[in-house]
């Protein structure tokens, strides 16, 4: 209770609306005091007091059309808060959260909540708040790259899954606080990590929460996943916030650019309808008795019973034909609906130890009624998305998360389906793979350590595509694709995988190698496209490593079973593999840009580069320009530095690598610099000084 309370302090509060005398008083509040990104997931704290035993039921609708729902029971004179994960809308829509009473709505308020794009979100864990004492509210960057919004983070938002940590941006606690974890708690720590968080440690005691790769060693950073985990040495502790909080970008913009995702390459929904077996039900059986009855009807039966001089009869025939007909639609339908079963896509995103899996679900009702999946703990609400073969809409499932499973449920007509996004923790996958560069490639091996075969593998790169084919068991296969970056625009799925919604071709060459893979065709290219929505698929100073497979039983389950398709995908960094480092195993970010969709056009554009932390100390770096721009801005630490480019190279001093990060801006003068050309980072060569 105490950490509910904690929490429901950080959050903004919507006003009370009224409610019935007697009854209860609903109190909401969401994100992190108002503060999120849009398409992000927040905690909804919904606090219900009452002056008398209370039984009713929270309904949170989020503006993608999402609705969370939780029973509670508030004793009389009591209040008590409920935590619930719902997904945002990228429009800004409020989330509305209601409280009903069996069927009676008894309070409903609406929470509309500010746009972070400037604004860094850090959640601090509880023995660093100890440690700290009084948690300042807000602070400065030191990079003059924004503001800094901090909160506690309380157990009780970490229990709910991965998604519940989305809005955070950083996250900074002790050894201490890693060591206290429950395992669903480190659960969705990992599984943020791995989708692009920081965790910033304030001492550098026991890490072994940590899986062994992600821990920093002499380097005092590590690279986990997109993330990554930071020893400050005592700086949060001191409260020198604007010294560890860096800007960070958003969670497609590494690979997406400021036009959205960039892999929309089928349609999920379509997809689970073509395995489903679910389709409209052909117009001509439907056509030819409505116009047998008409012609006979009209027709036929006015001149028989003429000539038979029974006009009469029609009294009794006309009826019959009726029924007759509409023995036959009805027939027909009951054939149309009495086919098909219901099917589940996932996209699982696997780090060691564990892993994070997206769902897209397609159910529907062949009698009319409630259709229910059951999932496991922890999973939560992703977007949802009705759709109806017959042509209707405006219905969402909704999500029931508790202690011991969540439920999706839906209420359909007969006949109706729909589908829904849902996304939770998972195991390992087993797919791994390593990377390194040599000379113009990046070049690696992957392996199946699952216990199924995966068909289909792939690895890709920000270069390219290359199809490795299908991995047994323990199996493992070598990979070569570009280490240059294609430039935005570029879809790279497409070219390893047809998918099953379409036979497709490729859209180009990336002069990697890259074919179409061999053998059955089980790719679906809908839940590839979907997971691109919410997640850089294609991160830079890494590959991603995909296969597909029917055997893996997911964590969906539906009465009477349903038919699953998983691509199952991890991501491995990309190894300097010489004394040089090459630009393609530095990670990058646009962290700053004038074409945010919520900006006002006048920000500057800020570049962050992570370097390798085995990177030898005392090598000497460059930046590399693009074509038509001849200076850029260096960060040393207290300010930053014009440096004019020669031949298109800026030398870096050793004062512009702090802990392994480099800080570029270019200034915005109205000239609208393109994002999608952006200067690089690597080695300087032989050549550079030629």
């Amino acid at each position: 209770m105490f950490g509910a309370t904690v929490l429901a302090a950080l959050l903004p509060s919507a006003s009370a609306a009224p409610a019935a005398a007697g009854t209860a008083t609903l109190e909401v509040q969401a994100g992190l005091r108002g503060w999120h990104d849009p398409g992000d997931h927040v905690v909804v704290s919904a606090s219900i007091s009452a002056d008398e035993v209370f039984n009713g039921r929270v309904e949170v609708v989020a503006g993608s059309g999402a609705v969370v729902a939780h029973d509670v029971q508030v004793a009389g004179g009591t209040t008590k808060t409920l935590l619930l994960v719902a997904p945002t809308s990228l429009d800004t829509q409020p989330i509305d959260v209601r409280l009903y009473s069996g069927s009676e709505l008894v309070s409903k308020q609406s929470v509309a909540m500010k746009v972070a794009e400037t604004v860094e979100l850090v959640g601090v864990l509880p023995a660093l708040v100890t440690r700290v004492g009084e948690l300042p509210e807000q602070a400065n960057m030191a990079t003059e790259a924004g503001k800094v919004q901090l909160a506690e983070l309380a157990p009780e938002q970490m229990a709910l899954g991965s998604s519940a940590l989305d809005v955070f941006d950083s996250i900074v606690g002790t050894s201490a606080d890693l060591r206290s974890l429950q395992p669903a708690q480190r659960a969705a720590l990992l599984g943020w990590l791995n989708r692009g968080g920081r965790l910033l440690l304030d001492d550098s005691g026991n890490l072994d929460a940590l899986p062994q790769a992600w821990r920093p060693g002499s380097a005092g950073w590590a690279l986990a996943g997109r993330g990554e985990v930071r020893i400050v040495d005592g700086k949060a502790s001191e409260g020198m916030w604007a010294s560890i909080i860096e800007p960070s970008g958003e969670s497609t913009s590494e690979s997406a650019g400021m036009f959205g995702a960039g892999e929309q390459l089928g349609n999920v929904q379509q997809d689970l309808a073509l395995r489903a077996g679910v389709k409209l039900p052909s117009m001509v059986p439907l056509l030819v008795p409505l116009v047998a009855y008409w012609a006979i009807v009209s027709v036929v039966l006015f001149f028989v019973l003429k000539s038979l001089r029974r006009l009469t009869l029609a009294w009794v025939a006309i009826p019959l034909l009726a029924a007759l007909t509409a023995l036959a639609v009805v027939w027909y339908g009951q054939q149309w609906r009495s086919v098909g079963k219901p099917a589940a896509a996932t996209f699982v995103d696997g780090y060691p130890g564990g892993g994070d899996a997206t769902t897209s679900v397609l159910t529907f009702s062949r009698d009319g009624g409630t259709s229910r999946v059951s999932l496991p703990a922890g999973w939560q609400s992703d977007s949802e998305v009705a759709w109806y073969f017959d042509g209707s809409g405006g219905l969402s499932p909704e999500v029931v998360p508790n202690a011991d499973g969540t439920r999706l449920q839906v209420q359909l007509e007969p006949g109706q389906v729909t589908t829904a996004n849902v996304l939770g923790p998972t195991t390992d996958v087993g797919l791994v793979a390593s990377a390194q560069v040599s000379g113009s490639k990046v070049v690696g091996t992957v392996t199946n350590n699952s216990t199924v075969t995966l068909h289909q593998v792939a690895v890709f790169g920000t270069g390219g595509a290359d199809a490795v084919g299908d991995l047994a068991p323990g199996q493992s296969a070598g990979f070569g694709i570009n280490a240059a970056a294609l430039p935005n625009g570029f879809t790279l799925a497409d070219r390893v995988w047809r998918g099953t919604s379409a036979a497709g071709t490729r859209s180009g060459s990336s002069g990697s190698g890259d074919q179409l893979a061999a053998g059955a065709e089980i790719a679906e290219l809908g839940i590839w496209s979907n997971a691109s929505f919410g997640r850089v698929l294609y991160p830079s100073g890494m590959v991603r490593v995909a296969g597909w497979t029917t055997e893996m039983p997911g964590d969906v389950r539906i009465g009477g079973g349903l038919t699953t398709t998983t691509v199952v995908t991890s991501l491995a960094r990309v190894q300097p593999g010489g004394a040089t480092l090459p630009a393609a195993a530095v990670r990058s970010a646009m962290v700053r840009s004038p074409f945010t969709r919520f900006g006002n056009g006048t920000d500057d554009t800020v570049y962050r580069y992570v370097l390798p932390p085995e990177v030898q100390g005392g090598q000497r770096l460059v930046v590399e320009l693009p074509v038509g721009l001849s200076s850029v801005e260096v960060w040393n630490g207290r300010g930053w530095v014009k440096a004019q480019a020669s031949k298109r190279l800026v030398v870096l001093a050793p004062t512009s690598i702090n802990d392994g990060v480099v800080m570029l801006r270019i200034p915005n003068d109205g000239m609208f610099f393109p994002g999608d050309q952006s200067p690089t980072v690597r080695g300087a060569t032989a050549e550079d000084a030629a």
